[in-house]
């Protein structure tokens, strides 16, 4: 398992009030580490039968780690280990505008670091906070469609996304178009698509505009959800290795009509290569789209 084997799910959200974004952070937090011990403590058993038990022996063991940007210390972390307690502490730091996570990872002697199996953020937009995401990183596919869907069913959501694409701030596709400015999209969001990815969520501004689920039949894609805002959850292939090809072009073309219009330009990855979700490299103006983001 390496970081390389990740794949990354996200949504976007209003932030709402602080008692909403708390408890919005709490159930993400809850559901999806719930989903993490058990593939955490399989992963432990994997590494004690091979080399690494060979060194850490019986101090090998799953760790779950809660950090929240301390606003005390100059930006550095506050750090405490699981437990309901302290999930309720992490929330209560989110609420407070804090960027907050949860990092699952194997630990052998000395407390050294020997994997990292997965990781949760919520994310304040330190120039807007009226914006946040929460995300997941980890190498197992199931858990994190399931995480992540969990959330995109109990929020009204502005973006989301599934797959290698992007980061944090930024969507492969906005990356792509050169809009580099953290955040600058976000104001548009519900009125042009940011990016598409293997699953791809739709907010229920623009998926009413464009005729819902209804409007994607015949569009060769692997299924198609209303959620229950309206927002819709796109899903090109059963499988994320079955996504390139034609199955991108799929998803491209379905949504095309939504994106940015403008050029994608191949990204430029200087150093480690890194995976990265395709983009199709065509205007969506040729396909249908109308809008361009300020940006």
């Amino acid at each position: 398992m390496s970081d390389n084997a990740r794949l990354a799910g996200e949504v976007l959200l209003d932030v709402g009030s602080p008692e909403e974004y708390r408890a919005t952070v709490l159930r993400f937090l809850t559901d999806a580490l719930g989903r993490i011990e058990v593939p955490l403590e399989a992963r432990v058993e994997e590494l004690a039968g091979g080399k690494a038990g060979q060194i850490h022996g019986d101090a090998l063991t799953g760790l779950i780690q809660l950090s929240a940007a301390s606003l005390e210390l100059g930006g550095m972390f506050q750090h405490r280990p699981y437990s309901p307690e302290n999930l309720d502490w992490l929330a209560d730091r989110a609420a407070e505008g804090r960027s907050v996570s949860a990092t699952a990872k194997i630990v052998g002697q000395g407390g050294l670091t020997v994997e990292v199996v997965s990781v949760l953020r919520a994310w304040r937009d330190d120039a807007d906070d009226r914006w946040a995401v929460l995300r997941m990183e980890t190498p197992t596919p199931g858990t994190l469609v399931e995480s992540i869907r969990s959330v995109a069913d109990g929020t009204d959501p502005v973006f989301g996304s599934i797959g290698h694409g992007g980061d944090i701030t930024c969507t492969e596709l906005e990356h792509a178009l050169g809009l580099r400015d953290l955040g600058d999209t976000y104001d548009d969001a519900r009125r042009i698509l940011r990016g598409y990815d293997w699953i791809t969520v739709v907010p229920r501004q623009l998926a009413t505009e464009h005729g819902g689920a209804a409007a994607f039949a015949g569009s060769n894609l692997s299924s198609v959800d209303e959620l229950p805002s309206g927002a819709l959850w796109l899903r090109a292939t059963d499988e994320f290795a079955d996504y390139r090809g034609s199955a991108v072009w799929a998803v491209f073309q379905a949504l095309a009509p939504m994106l940015p219009t403008g050029l994608p330009v191949e990204r430029e990855c200087p150093g480690v290569p890194r995976q990265a979700s395709p983009v199709v490299l065509e205007d969506a103006a040729k396909y249908g789209a109308t809008r361009a983001f300020d940006s």
